[in-house]
């Protein structure tokens, strides 16, 4: 679907870019008002077919590659910090003493598919840090930027579709806190988990949610799944 919508857009822009090439011919010398009459709705379908052609090609880029996630817990009952796992970087921590079941938000970062998630990792395998896998493999959510770091928000952008990161990051300016790519798992002997995750593969989100009461102060953890790659852990 992504890849049918893109070449249709292209398709229209191609079409304005040929309408302008087209040469004209005449039997005749034309004079200027009888040309300007025949060239100007002419050059009226071209402007318009390029229009909408760049109005599809940027509507598409802005919803494909859009930040998704957010909060459902208020901001400040949740903070990042150094983690109490060594080598893990910060860590999320309960401000608030909150219940189980509570409902802390979906996961950040742009939805890509595995292919084209690829092809950045390849170049930048510190981004797998922080990106989830969905179970059917079939995408990933990446919260990173387009050096592969995660920052506070994510402004979305890939480097699948021209002046995609240029548009996300300077035009539509759309930011998604990242505060839940800071979970960790649990340290080797730690206290487990209190957050479980829940994947919607319909929609693509993943819904964290507390699987324990928590207090002020503690860290939040949950279990990677089975397909983590756990090789650095010591």
């Amino acid at each position: 679907m992504r890849s049918i919508l893109f070449t249709t857009a292209m398709t229209q822009l191609s079409h304005a870019h040929a309408a302008a090439a087209k040469p004209f011919h005449s039997r005749r010398p034309a004079t200027t008002s009888a040309l300007t009459a025949f060239a100007f709705p002419e050059i009226q379908t071209i402007v318009t077919q390029a229009t909408s052609g760049l109005a599809t090609y940027f509507s598409l880029v802005a919803y494909f590659d859009r930040p998704r996630g957010k909060l459902f817990v208020d901001p400040s009952n949740i903070e990042a910090k150094q983690s109490q796992v060594e080598g893990a970087g910060l860590g999320l921590y309960a401000t608030e003493s909150m219940p189980e079941g509570t409902l802390l938000g979906t996961y950040p970062g742009v939805v890509r598919p595995s292919n084209k998630y690829m092809e950045k990792y390849e170049k930048l395998p510190v981004m797998g840090v922080y990106s989830w896998r969905f179970t059917d493999n079939k995408s990933l959510v990446d919260p990173t930027d387009r050096e592969g770091k995660l920052h506070d928000y994510c402004l979305g952008g890939t480097d699948d579709f021209p002046l995609s990161y240029f548009m996300h990051e300077n035009v539509l300016k759309w930011k998604v806190p990242t505060l839940l790519a800071r979970i960790n798992e649990p340290p080797i002997g730690g206290g487990g988990c209190n957050v479980r995750s829940e994947e919607n593969l319909k929609t693509r989100e993943v819904v964290f949610s507390l699987s324990r009461d928590v207090y002020a102060g503690d860290e939040l953890f949950m279990d990677y799944g089975l397909t983590y790659d756990r090789t650095g852990y010591s």
